[in-house]
């Protein structure tokens, strides 16, 4: 019985985790503008001295 529960919850944890990959790869849009924020907010820049 464990063990069935035990595959049932792998077999989510790895839906979840390849959907969220797939998301990341087919929609770099997204988070090519939240890595330029990023990037402008924590660069080490000449501008903060």
């Amino acid at each position: 019985m464990s063990a069935i529960l035990a595959a049932v919850l792998l077999a989510i944890v790895a839906l979840i985790v390849l959907s969220f990959a797939a998301h990341v790869l087919f929609t770099p849009w997204i988070l090519v503008p939240l890595a330029i924020v990023a990037w402008v907010k924590f660069r080490p820049g000449r501008s903060r001295r």
